[in-house]
């Protein structure tokens, strides 16, 4: 009996297995028009888009980061087993749009975007048969921070300006501009110091002589993403050094005096050899001598008054430069509530600290209260202030690493004799820890406001009197390398609330004003 063939039952059949092979057929990826630009610390989207839209649900997509020789495997979905891999480099900081998969969306979200992922990304796409693929390429940038212009030092007559900014990628474009927005035409000096990070940290200087556009505009331009970040300041003339008009008047009266004198000196010798002169002629060019003697004494006090004032002013303008420019190095600083003596207290905001005896007694003389900062220091300059108030008895400055394990051991009761510098106060005179060398009190200053400076490269610790902007000490100090060092204060035999002593907000003056004189 011959079989029957049933073309009925046969072509559903054929159908379903052409279908794959008609849908893997009408795919392809749109390729990206331009490179990605993404923002350090942000995130980016990676675009893979597919075509037509609908999309089945079980493709294969592989993201991989070509970096000669290697080639990174990014991020990878397995759709028939709808498993999601990542590379350990990349955990927990890649994404997929699983809900826009069947619209074709394919694309990867890439979290906290770092320097090292600049590249190009491939992206694959498979379904049994058909494959394509599609190159996206990334670039990365950073904004980077407010630029700052600081008055660094003086420079023949005229007066060097730095800028500085933290935090660029890729390298910028540092201007300096002059009140109309041109370009300055001094010669300037600039800096790039690349982070571990691979960002960039800018330190531009420049000199400006007086008589120039006293105006000056730093700005530095990220030509990658279109930003820029500019300070400007005005510096007023009192801030060049200057030449007394008054020296070189001086000079001329002195040599015209002296060479009148030598003319009256030798007129009168002449008189005396010649006998035929009358006594009354003699005795009037002595007169004119005393005189003229008397002239050039009156003149010359006169002088030496303003050239003494001259000198005075420079060394206070001096003074305040140093100040400024180690109070350009601010840091914030914060008590560390677990590092102090128990008798100690601390304010909400952990800046203020005051003593609150557990007993009437005197604490032993080896007992120290004590407490010190959270943050610790472990190269560069760094500056902060204590307001230590009309209290006549504290101490406060800067313990290395291991004294400080020391006194948390030891809840902050007692100092070694060695591993910090420091301030006193006791009584209203003032020393430091190293042989108890005393330090000279000045009338002129408060002592209300304690500005403390550490200086790695110097080797020292300075102290400044904040109200006059004047130093006073310094300290010199050996820092180990690879060592923390920590800010402390001890509020002496001061006890209650009403009198802490506190870390003190700093605010920096911009622009420079003048210095008024001192009265």
């Amino acid at each position: 009996m011959g079989s029957t063939f049933h073309w009925g039952t046969a072509l559903p059949i054929v159908i379903f297995l052409l279908i794959p092979h008609l849908i893997t057929g009408r795919f392809r990826i749109i390729p990206p028009q331009n490179p990605v630009i993404a923002v350090i610390g942000e995130g980016a989207v990676l675009p893979c888009q597919l075509t037509p839209e609908n999309s089945p649900d079980t493709l294969n997509v592989q993201w991989i980061l070509s970096r000669p020789p290697d080639k990174i495997d990014v991020s990878t979905y397995v759709g028939k087993n709808k498993v999601e891999r990542q590379d350990e480099r990349y955990q927990g900081r890649t994404q997929f749009f699983l809900t826009e998969f069947q619209r074709g969306n394919v694309s990867l979200y890439l979290k906290d975007v770092k320097v090292s992922d600049k590249g190009k990304y491939t992206c694959s796409v498979s379904l049994e048969t058909w494959y394509d693929e599609v190159v996206v390429e990334l670039e990365v940038a950073a904004r980077g921070g407010e630029a700052s212009i600081f008055l660094d030092d003086y420079a023949d007559q005229g007066i060097g300006l730095t800028c500085r900014s933290e935090g660029w990628f890729p390298e910028p474009q540092v201007l300096w501009l002059n009140s109309q927005g041109e370009k300055r035409t001094e010669k300037r000096n600039t800096i790039l110091k690349k982070t571990p990070a691979g960002i960039y940290n800018i330190e531009s200087s420049i000199n400006i002589d007086r008589g120039s556009d006293n105006e000056v505009s730093c700005k530095i331009i990220n030509n990658m993403l279109k930003t820029a970040s500019e300070s400007r300041v005005l510096i007023s003339d009192v801030f060049f050094p200057t030449t007394s008009p008054w020296m070189a008047a001086f000079l001329v009266i002195l040599f015209l005096s002296i060479a009148v004198i030598a003319a009256v000196g030798y007129k009168l010798k002449n008189n005396n050899d010649t006998t035929s002169r009358s006594v009354k002629e003699k005795k009037a060019m002595e007169e004119e001598k005393e005189r003229l003697v008397n002239a050039l004494e009156t003149n010359k006090r006169t002088y030496l008054t303003e050239i003494q004032e001259i000198q005075e002013k420079n060394d206070r303008l001096a003074a305040e430069l140093d100040f400024r420019r180690a109070q350009s190095y601010a840091v914030p600083i914060t008590l560390d509530l677990n590092c102090k003596h128990p008798e100690l207290k601390l304010s909400e905001d952990q800046k203020r600290v005051w003593r609150e005896p557990a007993s009437p007694e005197p604490a032993a003389p080896s007992v120290v209260s004590l407490v010190v900062g959270k943050e610790g220091f472990a190269a560069g300059r760094q500056y902060w202030e204590v307001e230590v108030g009309d209290n006549v008895d504290w101490e406060l400055g800067v313990l290395s690493q291991a004294v400080q394990e020391t006194v948390k051991r030891q809840k902050a009761e007692k100092l070694p004799e060695e591993g910090y510098w420091s301030l006193r106060r006791s009584k209203g005179d003032f020393s430091s820890n190293i042989e108890n060398a005393k330090i000279e009190k000045k009338d002129n200053l408060k002592y209300k406001v304690i500005g403390v400076f550490l200086d790695w490269e110097g080797g020292k610790i300075s102290f400044y009197d904040v109200i006059q902007t004047f130093p006073f000490a310094e300290i010199p100090a050996e820092f180990k390398e690879k060592y923390m060092y920590y800010p402390f204060l001890s509020p002496g035999t001061n006890t209650g609330k009403e009198k802490p002593i506190a870390i003190h907000p700093i605010t920096a003056p911009i622009p420079l004003k003048p210095l008024r004189k001192d009265k």
